[in-house]
């Protein structure tokens, strides 16, 4: 790694120098382990602590962060500023454009269409009539199906899968083992047995996309599935058929979305989050973790449990919880007390005088 002056990252990650910007820097590193020659970051005062014991040569830090006279950077977004040095000190690799020889490109009379500057790699394949944007990298073993769109500078990794007709923009990146375009799960109940629905419409992924490794976004009988521009989708994600996920959402590991569910703009979903198919969730509604959310939400939403209900709610019966034993048995004790009261025969009124 090429190293650099606190002066050379602070214009990098737009932020002001307080201190030595000569120091020169080689890596990037966390608070507890950077040395000298490293700059770390501070983005949550619960690691103080650890900023104060840190021997780390320069520390990116908020606006107004008190540092004492150590040598610091001083960002609006400390973490962004972090994955920008990062980015400084790990230009991302590219490989030489043009087509290895164990890579299979089928012509037909249309031809698969490449413009300059593609790569693609060791027995990767692109099928007839497929399109692939400039800047492009397709792994070894990636699959472009026939028909399939690919924007400009994206990455298709190792074993991931663009099936025929399928639409991704510019700049996705497409993990090891993802998939677009997979058959949906879709069957008609018969005396025989289940027969299958043609899909025969499309997944369309929209521009900077992140489909994470083992996710798939499955295509439609007669419609498009559809990602989002600057949508992330983490490992293991299932987004159905005929779904719709909105711009700049977050979807975490096992999050699935059933056929024709809606998500507006910015929801999250977080780990293990079910919604159920058909259902319209509001912008910017954030699921928790293990939520199973069965009803449309308004934006702005906060769900959470099964069924997904408001947060604050959700937070009152989980306190409640392991309290019911003790309650159960309170319950019973009264129910008790008021039963002697009940078979007890009161007392003779007195006479009055």
């Amino acid at each position: 790694m090429q190293p650099r002056t606190v002066g050379e990252i602070a214009d990098h990650v737009g932020g002001r120098v307080e201190g030595d910007p000569e120091r020169r820097i080689t890596a990037v590193a966390g608070l507890e382990a950077a040395g000298p020659a490293d700059v770390a970051f501070l983005a949550n005062r619960r690691y103080l602590r650890a900023f104060q014991a840190s021997a780390a040569g320069c520390v990116l830090v908020g606006p107004s962060e008190d540092v004492g006279d150590r040598t610091v950077i001083r960002c609006p977004d400390p973490y962004l500023a972090f994955a920008q040095a990062l980015e400084l000190f790990h230009p991302r690799a590219r490989a030489a454009a043009g087509v290895h020889p164990s890579a299979v490109v089928e012509p037909d009379e249309h031809g698969a269409t490449f413009v300059d500057d593609v790569t693609v790699m060791a027995f990767a394949f692109v099928g007839a009539g497929a399109v692939v944007g400039a800047g492009t990298v397709l792994h070894p073993h990636s699959y472009v199906g026939p028909g399939a769109k690919v924007g400009r500078d994206c990455v298709v990794m190792a074993g991931a899968v663009v099936q025929h007709g399928c639409v991704i923009g510019d700049r996705v990146v497409l993990n090891p083992g993802s998939v677009v375009g997979g058959e949906g799960f879709g069957f008609v109940p018969t005396p025989r047995g289940l027969y299958k629905i043609p899909q025969t419409g499309r997944a369309v992924l929209g521009n900077d996309v992140e489909l994470g490794s083992n996710s798939c976004v499955d295509r439609a009988a007669v419609e498009d599935t559809v990602v989002g521009n600057g949508t992330k989708i983490d490992n293991f994600v299932q987004v159905g058929h005929g779904a719709t996920i909105g711009n700049h959402c977050l979807l975490v590991s096992y999050a699935a979305v059933a056929g024709s569910a809606t998500l507006g703009d910015g929801v999250v979903l977080a780990a293990r989050s079910l919604v159920l198919g058909h259902l319209d969730i509001g912008n910017g509604t954030q699921v928790g973790a293990y939520g199973l959310v069965t009803a449309d939400t308004p934006p702005g939403s906060k769900r959470s449990g099964i069924p997904a209900m408001d947060h604050a709610q959700w937070l009152q019966f989980a306190a409640a919880t392991p309290r019911l034993s003790e309650l159960v048995h309170e319950v019973a004790a009264l129910r008790r007390a008021l039963g002697a009261l009940q078979t007890t025969p009161l007392p003779p009124p007195s006479e009055s005088r």
